[in-house]
């Protein structure tokens, strides 16, 4: 009884003591829960009489084709959060656009004044969207993982508090809350350490899209889009859902517990979606609010999934984040769009019962494209389809040499998800004291986990770690097999 009165004891004083942690985090990391709040103000509370389905995928087309047009430009504008022009641009044609749309719907109803508002709006929010990226681009992916659930939680909340406002306050949070965005995502920039911050694109850096998480999310948003669930109005059972699984990845962030952490959590993002998504929803297509909640729960996991993984590989290899996260929205905002018009097209010229039958088909085509993917990039910071040119190793920079061959040892020596990561801390120099830091864990746990990869990499110093991070070519020998840290000709690890 002794015993285990004192290992509750130290389960509530880590926790106190992480909590404590969390709570000094400033508040403008959470800058993301404010634009989806923003954004929610047009289509999700019946607030602007003349807001259609159309205008919102016109809205969300304009974000695709922003965030490609910056991808494109990415070495002339980026990093756009240190851009004058660039922030200048954002926070006029969010502010102007919801001013336009806000007159245009209450004022002058003219149409083409709405469509050039929410074209602004839409664009502005592109180019925000990407600047958050390059913040989340600087971080730590469990830092991503634990501020980006907070953040969409906060986002939440204010959704909710939404729900009780009449429509003039709506309208007057919709002109306000981009310039507070802003505030925030340029703040949280000046709040990391310079060694951080996004460097300008160059001549020379990798430029390589990950394809894979870019193909799952375009799969899965035509799925959501073919269902035209996105422009439902907001009811509880969309913020329960959100809160929902932002409360799981915020507790799977901090937990060490080996049955339900971190490592876990983001391995059920994609099992999530499909099951609630595309099997419960149909299932209970008469109950608003269980669609809603499997809606917003199944689509909010797996937008965090592709931005840990989007942000762990700028983070890992020094892809641009302007550059891959561009593209990965732009497909995804337009692949939504052409989802929304075949499900339009199927139920005006088929009827229900083949537009069901096409319903079908896109949960398998989801569900195969998931496990194909998903069972060949198990790892968190997998190379998930990214070709760093002719030589993987040459062509990166020193710090995507060094994750390249921290991935590869980690994949050769089945080190766990959470020991690799204490590896990757380890190759960039971190000392005992700032991984603890980094991960929310006490000093003994980040030992433990250094205990277990000196064992299952059969050393017993960290000059014998370094030596073998740092000699690339040296074979890797598991199980009698010679394997190499780097990738064969067909981009496939050895």
């Amino acid at each position: 009884m002794e015993c285990t009165g004192r290992q509750g004891q130290g389960f509530a004083e880590r926790w106190r003591s992480v909590l404590l942690r969390v709570a000094a985090i400033p508040f403008v990391f959470f800058g993301v829960g404010l634009y989806r709040a923003w954004l929610a103000t047009f289509f999700r509370y019946d607030a602007f009489p003349t807001i259609s389905v159309f205008d919102y995928f016109l809205f969300e087309g304009a974000i695709g084709i922003a965030s490609l047009a910056l991808a494109f430009a990415a070495r002339r504008v980026a990093p756009l959060w240190a851009n004058r022009t660039a922030m200048l641009l954002t926070g006029a044609c969010m502010v102007g656009g919801s001013a336009l749309i806000v007159l245009a719907c209450f004022a002058v109803p003219l149409p083409a004044l709405k469509v050039v508002g929410l074209l602004a709006a839409g664009g502005g929010l592109g180019s925000l969207i990407l600047m958050w990226a390059e913040f989340y681009g600087s971080l730590n992916p469990m830092r991503v993982a634990l501020y980006h659930a907070m953040a969409i939680f906060v986002g939440e909340v204010v959704k909710w508090l939404f729900l009780g406002m009449s429509v003039p306050y709506l309208a007057f949070f919709s002109i306000v809350l981009p310039l507070v965005c802003l505030a925030c995502v340029r703040s949280s920039m000046r709040r990391l350490p310079e060694r951080d911050l996004p460097p300008a694109m160059k001549e020379g850096d990798p430029k390589t899209i990950p394809w894979k998480p870019i193909l799952l999310m375009a799969v899965c948003t035509f799925a959501g889009g073919f269902g035209a669930l996105p422009t439902q109005l907001l009811v509880p059972g969309n913020v329960v859902g959100a809160m929902f699984v932002t409360a799981l990845v915020f507790f799977g962030v901090l937990s060490t517990a080996r049955w339900f952490n971190f490592d876990t959590i983001y391995q059920l993002a994609f099992p999530l979606f499909i099951v609630g998504f595309l099997f419960v929803m149909p299932t209970f297509g008469s109950n608003a609010q269980i669609m809603a909640l499997c809606y917003d729960a199944g689509y909010t996991m797996l937008s965090m999934y592709i931005m840990i993984v989007m942000s762990n590989i700028t983070y890992r290899f020094g892809v641009n984040a302007v550059w891959i996260n561009g593209i990965e929205r732009g497909i995804r905002y337009v692949v939504e769009l052409v989802g929304w018009l075949a499900f339009a097209g199927a139920s005006a010229n088929l009827g229900e019962e083949a537009t069901t039958v096409l319903y079908g088909g896109v949960a398998i085509a989801v569900v195969l494209t998931f496990v194909v993917i998903f069972f060949t990039e198990r790892g968190l910071s997998a190379k998930w389809g990214i070709v760093l040119k002719d030589d993987p190793v040459g062509s990166a920079s020193a710090e995507g040499r060094m994750a390249i061959r921290v991935s590869d040892l980690s994949r050769a020596y089945n080190l766990s998800p959470r020991e690799e990561e204490v590896l990757q801390l380890i190759a960039q120099g971190d000392t005992v004291a700032e991984i603890e830091d980094v991960l929310y864990v006490s000093q003994g746990t980040v030992k433990a986990h250094i205990n277990h990869i000196y064992r299952k990499f059969d050393i017993h110093s960290k000059s014998e770690l370094f030596d073998l991070i740092n000699d690339v070519e040296k074979p890797v020998r598991v199980k009698g097999r010679a394997r190499v840290g780097v990738e064969n000709e067909k981009g496939r690890s050895t």
